[in-house]
């Protein structure tokens, strides 16, 4: 099995396993969770847009309590990254959620440590962290995630920090000194931003702020931004990687179908971009399968997958030149 696949956007807790979640609700007593979360079979994550994912996601995390669960849900997450021939990852991680339920993120960034290493030595897949903020939340609670997520470091496997959440209700300007200080100590930035084009303007200039504003090196989705010639132009100009997620704007209503998916849009325009799964089991979603449908249905070449998957090599947090 060749591991030449690169994802540089996926979330550990999108990733949990219809499984997984059925036995952490068991262990904390709540049995009515995957009732709520799942399909009648209990095979799927159902939900019902981007806001009906959205609670989805805060539903699922209420049983994620302890470092050990982190730990089996970070080697979960590694086998399906070996079975989707994805030899590198950097996995989102929601700090501020731990926080909020008074979970403290830094042994749970040792229990992901040693999750990795074990998924390293035994599958040879390497996972990398990027602890991450919630927009729509008070700006304490990500200064709080920042200083957990610099005091772990490189050494328990950090190598950036994003922003997740609803950009409707929370601005990217709002964390423009954060994330100064997070360039300046050397780590990545990755910011969700334009991923609802039903946004509008707002969804382009949601883009121009995490970039201008809070010196994005990457920016997730970035959907909005296909539509403007300008922005695109100088994503490219500053080589600003964009985490493509096709599959998972479909599922969220970004785009109506794949086949509208706009990538010609950003590979005509030079923007250095990627595939990538988003929330991969909440979406029941491969690497593998988005390159492929990419393919299909929006003339993916295999050429230019490759040049794809070369840039994600370069926006990489981690140098894998090494």
């Amino acid at each position: 099995m060749s591991l030449d696949r690169i994802e540089l956007h996926t979330h550990l807790e999108g990733s949990v396993t219809p499984g997984r979640l059925i036995l952490l609700s068991e262990k904390y007593g709540q049995p009515n969770l995957p009732a709520a979360c799942l399909t009648a079979d209990g095979t799927q994550y159902q939900f019902d847009g981007f806001l009906g994912f959205l609670d989805l996601y805060k539903n699922a995390t209420t049983v994620m309590r302890e470092p050990s669960d982190f730990h089996a849900m970070a080697l979960d997450l590694g086998r399906q990254l070996a079975a989707d021939n994805v030899g590198y990852a950097e996995v989102s991680v929601s700090y501020v959620v731990m926080l909020m339920r008074e979970l403290d993120p830094l042994p749970v960034q040792r229990a992901l440590h040693e999750a990795a290493s074990e998924v390293a030595e035994t599958l040879g897949v390497q996972m990398r962290w990027l602890p991450d903020a919630v927009r729509q939340m008070d700006e304490k609670w990500a200064w709080q995630a920042w200083e957990k997520a610099a005091t772990a470091g490189r050494d328990l496997g950090v190598v950036g920090f994003g922003l997740g959440g609803d950009e409707a209700k929370g601005p990217a300007r709002k964390f423009s000194k954060l994330f100064a200080e997070v360039k300046s100590e050397g780590f990545g930035i990755s910011i969700h931003a334009g991923e609802l084009p039903s946004m509008g303007p707002r969804a382009s200039a949601s883009i121009r702020e995490a970039v201008e504003e809070c010196g994005a090196d990457r920016i997730g989705h970035g959907l909005a931004a296909a539509t403007d010639p300008l922005l695109l132009a100088t994503l490219a100009a500053r080589e600003i990687f964009v985490e493509l997620c096709p599959g998972s704007n479909l599922l969220t209503r970004g785009v109506k179908s794949f086949a509208d998916f706009p990538l010609e849009a950003f590979l005509e325009a030079g923007v250095p971009c990627g595939l990538n799964t988003d929330d991969r089991t909440m979406f029941d979603l491969t690497l593998n399968r988005e390159y492929e449908q990419a393919g299909e249905l929006l003339g993916l070449s295999d050429e230019v997958a490759k040049a794809m998957q070369k840039a994600a090599t370069k926006a990489a947090f981690c140098d894998l030149s090494l």
